[in-house]
């Protein structure tokens, strides 16, 4: 896990030093253990900033370029399967200098060009300029597990694993992308290539761009989970032997470091799984973090007693941590500084201090349960949509017009009657009638980001075979996943130097959950069926079928301790946008839904602190 950068200028112009050194220090948290730059020509340059995992040696030291000097590359994130690719490699002829995965990464660019890609396993974001050529070629994982941003003028194209490093430059201004933040307020995230700056793009999951000196590019998606097709034949027992072999591979390719690899552990079922995986014997060491917070709240009760349980059990050497609200208003300042594009979930909060964690505790990798709900369809709303949308049916022809109903059942019910999207995301934030309320001119034609997803919904539902219950999951794979889960992971963890590794989120894991058949999956007894079938081979049923209770934070407990102050935060914002309507906005501020304030003040503070 790195950070990585570079400029290249279409001009020709000389990079000033100055630059590259900003994009340095921006990008350090991400890479304490090293920094460096390589100039390959006056007008292009790579920075790249280290955080050692595997090779700890300074061979491994980026950016790193071949023997003849062809070819440079910088790279972000880890390649799993780098020893059996590298074997490939000796095949063809090639020679290796070090013992990492980033050389057998840019020596299968050399030999396969963009179709290395699909033999990689693992998270990644790299940079490789072919100096003959004089081509730029960018790409991200499958799953969007590493963040890709760049910024393109007719002059230069700059990018960076993070938004800020692009801001802090001062060659790319700050301008307010309005529809990616009406689009935020429907996903918590800004879907597709967009970021709330205006002048910053972002490579989505599963795509690479091509580009030459000149300026001009190509964007190609290489892997699409809507691609992926059911497999009917496969029989419920043979789902089970697949997906245990497929968990235990991805969890064993995850401990791949020469460093300690530990354990985000809430006691569940997804973190205790994975937990009781790494520990396949009693000599493994492993080390695991669990927060709570000194006051509990209403749908919350903390799992410290669960995480003492499960990791006693497993074997685990537990570190608890508490957030205290000092705690939070210490890095509230920053914490739009910390999450760096648009991502409304609170959760980031209690992940930034796991990470400190962590790092205090000398672990700098760790594994993390995410994306176990969203395939193995373990949200209760999901179930109780399923479930509704089984005895009611549209009966109406299709309407473009979103429900004028604020309440969400209402919402809901109207969605389905009028055959409109009925889920649009596992992040629910405001409906599309409470969007329009709120927004001082209505939706309206101006804002086309938000309407994606609808599109992708008739899109979808037009081709024979489709399915709300794989529907859910493959367009949370498209927006939820990779823009709101995988970057506050990223993001939080990552500001204290920890790399964060995510097994359920294997593309080979997913591809194969995305071809088995509804009732392999879903249950009506109980979430998490067919998951919950592996796990009886590994953890006792008082861990396995434990309650879900979810992770959160006590953001409303926090914003009612000095509400005007916060308050005062989203006014000073619409002020500034003149986005919402006062009346709207005052009814908003004036309730008891403390969630959708938390939204609005995350993107306030976002937005203030980059004007």
């Amino acid at each position: 896990m790195c950070g990585i950068a570079g400029i290249v200028n279409f001009d020709n112009t000389e990079i000033d030093q100055t630059l590259i050194e900003n994009l340095k220090r921006s990008l350090k948290h991400r890479g304490p253990d090293y920094s460096s730059h390589k100039y390959l020509n006056k007008n292009i340059c790579f920075v790249h900033t280290r955080l050692s995992i595997i090779d700890l040696s300074e061979r491994s030291n980026q950016p790193l370029s071949d023997l003849d000097e062809k070819y440079t590359i910088v790279f972000n994130g880890e390649i799993y399967n780098y020893k059996e690719l590298r074997e490939e490699l000796i095949q063809y002829g090639f020679n290796f200098e070090t013992n990492g995965d980033t050389e057998v990464l840019l020596k299968g660019y050399i030999k396969h060009g963009s179709n290395f890609l699909y033999k990689l396993r693992g998270q990644f974001a790299f940079a490789i300029y072919d100096i003959e050529n004089k081509e730029l070629f960018l790409a991200r994982d499958r799953v969007g597990i590493k963040p890709f941003y760049y910024s393109i003028t007719k002059n230069n194209i700059i990018f960076s694993s993070e938004l800020k490093a692009i801001e802090n430059l001062g060659m790319v201004n700050f301008k307010p992308n309005k529809d990616a933040y009406v689009s935020y307020l429907r996903h918590l995230c800004v879907p597709q290539n967009q970021t709330g700056n205006e002048n910053i793009y972002k490579l989505q999951p599963g795509e690479f761009m091509k580009i030459d000196t000149k300026g001009k590019f190509e964007l190609v998606n290489y892997w699409d989970p809507f691609d992926i097709k059911i497999n009917e034949d496969i029989t419920i027992n043979e789902s089970k032997i697949q997906l245990n072999k497929l968990l235990k591979e991805s969890v064993e390719y995850r401990k791949v470091s020469d460093v300690e690899v530990g354990i985000f552990i809430s006691g569940g079922l997804d973190s205790s799984l994975l937990g009781k995986l790494m520990k396949n014997s009693d000599n493994v060491k492993l080390t695991g973090f669990n927060i709570d917070y000194d006051e509990h709240f209403e749908g919350y009760k903390g799992e410290v007693l669960e995480a003492k349980f499960a990791s006693k059990y497993i074997g685990i050497n537990l570190v608890e941590e508490k957030i205290t609200y000092n705690d939070f208003k210490k890095i509230f300042d920053n914490y739009s500084f910390y999450e760096d594009d648009l991502i409304g979930d609170e959760v980031g909060i209690p992940l930034f201090f796991l990470g400190k964690a962590s790092r205090q505790n000398n672990i700098k990798v760790v594994q993390v349960g995410e994306g176990a709900d969203e395939l193995f369809y373990g949200y209760d709303h999901w179930h109780r949509l399923l479930k509704l949308n089984k005895y009611l049916q549209p009966i109406f022809k299709s309407s473009k017009e979103f429900s004028k109903f604020t309440n969400h059942r209402l919402n809901l019910i109207s969605n389905i009657l009028f055959n409109r999207t009925i889920f649009s995301g596992g992040a629910i934030g405001f409906n599309l009638s409470e969007i329009n309320y709120l927004l001082k001119d209505g939706l309206n034609d101006e804002y086309k980001l938000i309407n994606y997803v609808d599109e992708k919904w008739i899109e979808y539902f037009s081709q024979p075979n489709s399915s709300l219950y794989k529907w859910m999951t493959l367009i949370d794979l498209k927006i939820r996943i990779p823009e709101l889960l995988l970057m506050r992971m990223d993001k939080l963890v990552m500001q204290s130097g920890v790399e964060a590794r995510v097994p359920f989120l294997d593309h080979k894991l997913v591809e194969f959950i995305l071809s088995l058949p509804q009732n392999h999956l879903i249950n009506s007894s109980e979430q998490k069926f067919l998951l919950k079938q592996v796990a009886s081979n590994y953890l006792p049923k008082e861990i396995s079928h434990r309650k879900k209770q979810g992770f959160r934070a006590p953001i409303g407990e926090w914003i009612k301790k000095d509400a005007k102050s916060f308050n005062n935060y989203i006014f000073e914002f619409n002020d500034d946008t003149k986005l919402f309507n006062d009346k709207s906005l005052k009814k908003i501020l004036e309730g008891f839904d403390y969630q959708k304030k938390w939204y609005l003040l995350n993107l306030s503070r976002w937005h203030l602190n980059r004007i």
